[in-house]
């Protein structure tokens, strides 16, 4: 058998649905790999955080918990980074891969004519430039590296790229952190690094049903309704899977925005 290949991953949000999901699936298919995956947490809720648990002997967690992201981003971010170097150092990854899980919905209540100044820039450094400045460090250190290949994942949205009310918030940053991936596809073209931009569904999970009780449009409104009723809502471990299955082929294009239902079609 040939040599276990070393992936280190960090993951932020870890806590939520589709981050625990991810970490889970990540876990999973480490044997189906030949790899063994060491994978950086990151999250808010430390207690949550860990008590992630794994049942794969190859794969290995390590937390970084208490984080806000409305904090300072450098703050965040040096404390995500001095994590993900020490365990760098100790383990000499042949791929690496950032995936950002971690993000808010904001206040779907409102439309744009709403919004307060205060709002805007705080839900722009929860969103974006904590995100903006992750992605730059990640890169900065890794592309000094070895690893053989280096992934940087943005958890998107149909809604980056259809627009529908009550979203814009959410739906322009979701666009400018697609946007800023493709810049860094287009930065990097020797081939060592890939981005992506995975919209994973309408999913079964708490933010969902926060969406159903809190948008202020009614139409909007009742389609999630429908959806949950009749449980076409994604579930959060399929997805997962299916981006797992994505990143290990490593076959998509940089920079490309992948949605679900690109890959398999939406329930009937």
């Amino acid at each position: 058998m040939s040599k276990k290949l070393v992936h280190l991953y960090i993951v932020t949000g870890a806590t939520g649905g589709l981050g625990e999901a991810l970490v889970q699936a990540l876990a999973r298919h480490a044997a189906d790999q030949n790899e063994e995956r060491h994978m950086v947490l990151v999250g808010r809720n430390q207690q949550k955080l860990e008590s992630i648990s794994i049942q794969a002997a190859n794969a290995h967690l390590y937390c970084v918990p208490g984080l806000d992201l409305k904090q300072p981003p450098d703050h965040t971010t040096s404390q995500i980074m001095a994590k993900f170097r020490s365990v760098s150092d100790a383990v000499s990854p042949t791929y690496i891969t950032l995936i950002h899980c971690a993000g808010s919905i904001g206040d779907l209540s409102k439309t744009v004519g709403q919004y307060t100044a205060d709002e805007i820039v705080q839900y722009t450094t929860v969103n974006f430039t904590s995100y903006c400045t992750l992605t730059s460090q990640f890169l900065n250190f890794t592309t000094a590296s070895t690893a053989q290949r280096i992934s940087i994942v943005n958890i998107s949205s149909l809604l980056a790229v259809c627009a529908f009310a009550n979203w814009g918030l959410y739906a322009s940053i979701k666009a400018a952190r697609d946007q800023l991936l493709k810049v860094v596809a287009k930065e990097n073209t020797d081939g060592r690094v890939k981005t992506l931009s995975y919209s994973p569904g309408p999913l079964d999970n708490s933010m969902q049903q926060a969406v159903r009780e809190t948008i202020g449009d009614k139409e909007q409104q009742d389609t999630y309704a429908q959806l949950h009723r009749e449980n076409k809502l994604v579930a959060v471990d399929t997805t997962a899977n299916l981006l797992c299955t994505l990143l290990d082929k490593w076959e998509f294009e940089s920079g490309a925005h992948i949605d679900i239902f690109d890959l398999v079609p939406p329930p009937a």
